[in-house]
């Protein structure tokens, strides 16, 4: 059954291929045990990431001042 499959993924278009991936994901989504597990972030994960904050990042915004 395997090779069945592959045979007719690969003469899929890549569109297809994609459908056809994000199906199976949907399908072992419904069975928890199954499921692929997700990438969880994690405290800290972007640190050293910012390069620059303006300097008035903590300034009101004009928009918004109306409402403050």
């Amino acid at each position: 059954m395997a090779e069945t499959l592959m045979r007719i993924y690969e003469t899929m278009s890549e569109a297809e291929q994609k459908e056809l991936y994000d199906f199976a994901l949907f399908l072992l989504s419904r069975n928890e045990e199954k499921a692929v597990p997700e990438k969880k972030s994690y405290f800290g994960a972007l640190k050293d990431k910012i390069s620059y904050i303006a300097p008035d990042f903590d300034e009101p915004v004009e928009d918004f001042a109306e409402y403050m």
